[in-house]
């Protein structure tokens, strides 16, 4: 297998890469140790860090994962509510879930359900609406 810097891109440094790679081709950390002049310890201490750096990537990308799920949108402080209203009904596509209100009735929804949270045109604190099946939409 040649030695590809495939590496890149990834939570692996080029060592850990390299250590990894080695390991899943069925040598020993004592192999692995002799071949890159180092010490088996060594070895253990680098495929441990690569295993928690993998970790952490899974760990992100299940969290990523579940907000996709998620059937809330958090409109962020200063947020227009023209604005807030695009990201509703975004949110609501990238769910597949038909919104019944018009995008006028969700804006006059946001008028009213965030009375003390709009100044002008603009949200004063974060607003999350929850994007239900049926394609109510609840305001939080």
């Amino acid at each position: 297998m040649p030695r590809e810097a495939t590496y890149k891109g990834t939570t692996l440094t080029a060592r850990q890469w390299e250590v990894v790679r080695m390991r899943a081709e069925g040598m020993t950390q004592a192999e692995v140790a002799k071949k890159l002049h180092t010490t088996r310890e060594n070895v253990s201490i680098i495929e441990k860090r690569a295993q928690t750096n993998l970790r952490a990537s899974r760990a992100t990308v299940d969290a990523l994962m579940s907000l996709s799920a998620s059937h809330e949108v958090l409109i962020p402080s200063g947020t227009s509510v023209f604005e807030a209203t695009s990201m509703t009904l975004l949110r609501a596509d990238v769910l597949g879930i038909k919104v019944k209100m018009s995008a006028d009735d969700i804006l006059a929804h946001f008028r009213s359900k965030c009375r003390g949270k709009i100044r002008g045109h603009h949200l004063t604190a974060p607003v999350r609406v929850r994007i239900e099946g049926s394609g109510a939409l609840t305001i939080l």
